[in-house]
């Protein structure tokens, strides 16, 4: 049945404070989410079935009543009620309340409850955090044995940083000890001022290594990798970066997903922007550029374009560097620097692959950027992109290149500029100011995942390459261009923010950082 997804009359034990759950009203029918569902999980009910019991079983404790004595727990919608009750009660010796719901809801909210549970990582970075004296007071270069299990500390580190959505995970090396960051919907927070020892950290280091198949002895030179680890039945990817420092190695842990790459119509983009895009695709060559500092997305928008252009019937060929994500039927070029294959060694090769699609993953140098906009002017449709500012600074930054605007403008369709945005939480906002308000389902930041704000600029009509003959400057650039070939951040911006998935002092803030 459905029921209620979240129960209020558990009953606490003798002085411990009850966990405040949303109310009753916000999780019936379907408007839950898994957060929803977790944060009405208690901690005392999930003490009766383990994490990994409880993701085989498809199974969320929620809560123990006391009158008469009994669990309250989740379950998907189409389990078989009398065996499901019949192995629950065997395996938590109780009698049980069982509450269906969604599949995929209950098992995100299984790896939100269970694995990234506060108190899950905080008991982790307990057991490991020691009191690590400055390097300036040691009296010995000895360093003591190590302690604590760094392999379960990572699962656990990982697994937290996954299940809360945090698309990096850094840990840095100082004079005291290791801190822990993550960067959540763009924003990086240190999870705890407390560092844990750094002798512990370089066996953390150690083990992420040999996760990502890296070379563990070598610790005086950068090193990048990968590797992959499931939530629950969900697979997620990683790209691993070492950088040695002076208090030892630091690392960056990028989440990639593992879900398969989006649709170009889920990323939520503006429709004049979305209309400029699918018109721009449509052509059989010419280049598109997607600008934008590193962080904002470029990428996954250049993902869903390929899947688009797969779903036509057009061979796609990409060279890459690094491949984040395979995409089913097209073929990913990795340039390897050191074996000798670059940006322009790939692209030349991909070229004879017979492709009508061409990306690349990044314009990083003169010789490159002239190849990708040749193989753009003789037959071939071309995504790539480029570290610049404003779409209106990307034939400067083309110039800056080596790339004069004689071999730039004739092949460039279109330049989109992107970044991204907290996303305001739809629980908690003000409906009338749309300003962030803060509650569980977001962990008290007033936000929950992040917007995509475009600016275009559209060159597929003669005028609008005309114009861009006539001047450099951005600003005289703007007045001179004809009707729609430009579309601005304050297009994106309003559409987001009349959809309440952005406030105005987040639109003045952005507007204030770009134009000064």
């Amino acid at each position: 049945m459905w029921g209620m997804a979240c129960i209020n009359e558990a009953q606490s034990e003798p002085g411990r404070e009850p966990t405040p759950a949303p109310s009753h009203e916000l999780l019936t029918g379907s408007n839950f989410t898994a957060k929803d569902l977790a944060l009405c999980s208690s901690e005392e009910a999930r003490s009766f079935i383990p994490a990994a019991e409880a993701l085989a079983q498809k199974v969320l404790p929620l809560a123990l009543l006391r009158s008469p004595k009994r669990l309250l727990l989740h379950v998907a919608t189409h389990a078989n009620d009398r065996r499901t009750e019949q192995a629950l009660r065997f395996l938590t010796g109780m009698s049980v309340s069982l509450t269906a719901v969604p599949e995929q809801v209950l098992l995100d909210a299984i790896a939100l409850a269970y694995l990234g549970s506060e108190a899950r990582l905080e008991a982790e970075l307990t057991r490991v955090t020691r009191v690590s004296p400055s390097e300036k007071n040691r009296t010995s270069t000895k360093l003591p044995p190590p302690t604590g299990d760094a392999a379960q500390f990572i699962t656990a580190l990982i697994e937290f940083a996954a299940v809360r959505g945090a698309s990096d995970l850094h840990l840095v090396p100082t004079d005291e000890g290791a801190l822990i960051k993550m960067r959540v919907d763009g924003t990086l927070m240190i999870q705890r001022d407390r560092p844990y020892a750094r002798e512990f950290h370089e066996q953390v280091v150690s083990r992420l290594k040999i996760l990502a198949n890296l070379n563990i002895g070598s610790k005086l030179i950068p090193h990048d990798g990968a590797f992959s680890f499931a939530i629950g039945s969900t697979p997620k990817n990683a790209r691993i970066s070492t950088l040695p420092t002076v208090f030892g190695e630091s690392v960056a842990v990028r989440f990639l997903s593992g879900d398969g790459v989006p649709q170009l119509s889920s990323l939520g983009m503006e429709p004049m922007a979305l209309m400029a895009v699918r018109g721009a695709i449509e052509r059989s060559e010419g280049i598109i550029l997607l600008t934008g500092p590193t962080g904002s997305g470029k990428t996954t928008t250049m993902y869903a374009l390929v899947r688009e252009l797969e779903r036509r019937g057009r061979n796609v060929v990409t060279v890459e560097d690094p491949v984040e994500t395979p995409i089913p039927g097209t073929v990913q070029v990795q340039v390897a620097v050191e074996q000798g294959l670059d940006y322009p060694r790939a692209i030349r090769s991909v070229l004879r692959h017979d492709p009508d699609v061409l990306l690349i993953g990044e314009m990083r140098d003169g010789l490159s950027a002239s190849m990708a906009l040749d193989a753009a002017s003789t037959g071939h449709l071309t995504v790539s992109s480029l570290h610049v500012g404003t779409v209106l600074q990307s034939l400067n930054r083309l110039e800056v290149l080596g790339v004069s605007r004689a071999q730039s403008i004739p092949p460039i369709v279109l330049v989109v500029n992107q970044r991204l945005l907290p996303k305001l939480c739809p629980r908690c906002r003000e409906p009338r100011e749309g300003e962030p308000i803060g509650c569980p389902s977001c962990n008290g930041s007033g936000f929950s995942g992040r917007v995509l704000i475009t600016e275009v600029l559209d060159l597929q009509s003669a005028r609008a390459k005309e114009a861009c003959y006539r001047t450099t400057d951005p600003h005289e650039l703007i007045e001179i261009l004809p009707a729609g070939a430009f579309i601005p951040w304050t297009e994106s911006l309003n559409y987001h923010c009349a959809r309440g998935e952005l406030s105005l002092g987040q639109v003045d803030e952005f507007l204030a950082s770009e134009w000064g």
